[in-house]
């Protein structure tokens, strides 16, 4: 189309000049000595319109052609991202997989252990779960503080001494409240309660006003009435022992 256009003006422009024919306001033809002088304004008059057209035509083509262009960009940019979307999302996807799985085996190996610890504790007849150990609740023997701790050594275990308060409500609410029983704790040279193994005490709760050591032989420690008393060692008393394990 803009061949045609190009070659229609060259041939105006050639006519004029050629032949040096020029078409006045009156319809008259007059024949010039100079054409391309004196045709030269009518000439340019003549394909000033069709420059135009021309003009725009080629503006149109080149706006089209931009057009198509980011059309076929943004489309081009659509699929890029979509792409990259689908693998991040697969990726997520498969870690998250992979997570699942490892956290699968350390909860199997966890359970695995924890069975395996549950089926090598054998727990002595008389000994029962109380809170998070094993305990064993004695009520009908009354014996000293050293003969309770034989005693507890014996069943396989030893007096007890709580390392956390939710153990001790939790014995508390089963034993008689108005029963006194022994418990593993004991005054060392220092002057400091330690359980029945010697170890530092983590956990006691005292009756208010205790210990007072009245006497100056109160170096042991009952339970009584949920609270703990210090006590005289060679008194006889009912008595908890704990397991080992």
């Amino acid at each position: 189309m803009c061949g045609l256009r190009t070659c229609f003006l060259c041939l105006v422009v050639a006519s004029c000049i050629l032949f040096g024919v020029c078409h006045s306001t009156s319809d008259s033809i007059c024949v010039l000595s100079d054409a391309p002088q004196q045709c030269g304004a009518f000439c340019l008059a003549a394909l000033h319109p069709l420059y135009d057209q021309y003009a725009k035509s080629r503006q149109q083509e080149h706006s089209q052609e931009a057009i198509v262009k980011l059309i076929v960009d943004f489309r081009a940019e659509q699929k890029e991202l979509a792409n990259h979307s689908q693998e991040a999302i697969v990726k997520l996807i498969a870690d998250f997989r992979t997570e699942q799985k490892e956290l699968f085996n350390v909860l199997a190996a966890n359970l695995t252990a924890t069975a395996s610890g549950l089926e090598s504790v054998t727990v002595p007849p008389g000994f029962q779960m109380i809170g998070s150990r094993y305990f064993f609740i004695e009520k009908y023997e009354w014996k000293s503080r050293t003969d309770a701790e034989e005693t507890c050594r014996e069943k396989g275990g030893h007096l007890a001494a709580f390392e956390i308060e939710d153990d001790f409500e939790a014995v508390t609410r089963i034993v008689e409240k108005h029963t006194i029983f022994w418990l593993g704790y004991h005054r060392n040279s220092g002057d400091a309660f330690v359980t029945a193994t010697g170890n530092k005490v983590s956990f006691m709760k005292w009756i208010l006003g205790q210990p007072d050591n009245e006497g100056g032989k109160q170096n042991c420690v009952t339970l009584f009435n949920s609270h703990m008393y210090d006590w005289d060692c060679e008194d006889t008393n009912p008595f908890i022992c704990q397991l080992d394990t």
